[in-house]
């Protein structure tokens, strides 16, 4: 089997990439870092034709990026929106395997916990989650039309070795490590299911080994606890072994407050759920922070 991984040269893609080939599959990269863009239509379709399935993770991830500025909101909903059409097509056109990288951002607010895939109604609160729900239905679209098999994955707020420095977390060591104010939004509890690098790889590939269970359904992809802000600050402080102390800013526009979701379809259909517990993804998280990413 061969495969394509757009975004590889990333946090996720580059470890998806690596553990298909310790599998023994081919694997190809997609990366506009090489000056492989998926906005250019032809370059695309002529990769896609020649696997079999394709892990579509490139994406505009920052969603605080995006929010910056209209014009960045505009370049982002490009990268998430017409990039995933672009995908789309060609797998439709040339009979392949989709499986879309989204976020579980696009429940959004919502009301109702825990968020079930196929119950629960979206409620994405910024740009960046609309632009992930609305590539999710032109992937469905392409595939009730045309009967392109399709997979969507929902992942949760992800940390670990590699994890990007816009990241809450990431953030975090670095203040504490520096012995500066940790600064957090709001009162801190807001919380997220962070999840384990290594488990979501893990979630990512699974549907290969249940191609029968996986083709044309949504997972989410997360763990099944949530961790507050403050509670991250506090445990960094006290793994870092800090003086620094938890400051407070003003709450970041269009927050979720609190995540609760449901991951028993992935458990039955998958055989998969996160297995690292958060003190123990912490530690790993620290010593790479201590040998890569010192301050």
């Amino acid at each position: 089997m061969k495969i394509l991984v757009t975004g590889d040269a990333g946090f996720i893609a580059s470890r998806v990439k690596l553990a298909l080939e310790n599998k023994g599959y081919k694997v190809f990269g997609y990366d506009i870092v090489r000056g492989q863009d998926i906005l250019d239509l032809k370059g695309l379709e002529n990769a896609v034709k020649e696997v079999d399935v394709i892990f579509h993770i490139a994406a505009q991830a920052d969603l605080t990026q995006m929010a910056g500025s209209i014009e960045s909101g505009r370049i982002g909903v490009l990268r998430n929106v017409e990039a995933t059409h672009n995908v789309a097509y060609s797998c439709a056109k040339h009979k392949k395997w989709l499986i879309y990288a989204s976020t579980v951002c696009i429940y959004g607010n919502t009301k109702n916990h825990p968020a079930i895939e196929d119950v629960t109604l979206p409620n994405p609160s910024e740009l960046y989650a609309c632009s992930k729900y609305a590539a999710e239905w032109i992937v469905r679209g392409y595939g009730k039309n045309y009967g392109m098999p399709w997979t969507i994955q929902r992942f949760a707020t992800i940390y670990g070795p590699g994890m990007r420095s816009a990241l809450g977390l990431h953030i975090f060591f670095k203040q504490a490590m520096k012995g500066v104010p940790i600064t957090l939004h709001g009162d801190g509890n807001q919380d997220r299911t962070l999840t384990y690098v290594d488990d979501l790889i893990d979630g990512i590939i699974a549907p290969l080994k249940y191609p029968e269970s996986a083709k044309n359904q949504v997972f989410n992809l997360t763990n099944s606890y949530a961790i507050s802000a403050k509670q991250m600050a506090e445990d960094v402080i006290k793994i870092v072994g800090s003086n620094s102390k938890i400051i407070n800013f003003p709450q970041r526009e269009n927050q979720i407050m609190h995540e609760d979701f449901d991951v028993s379809k992935a458990r039955k259909l998958l055989d998969w759920g996160a297995k690292t517990v958060w003190e123990k993804g912490l530690r790993k998280t620290y010593e790479w922070m201590r040998t890569e990413e010192m301050p």
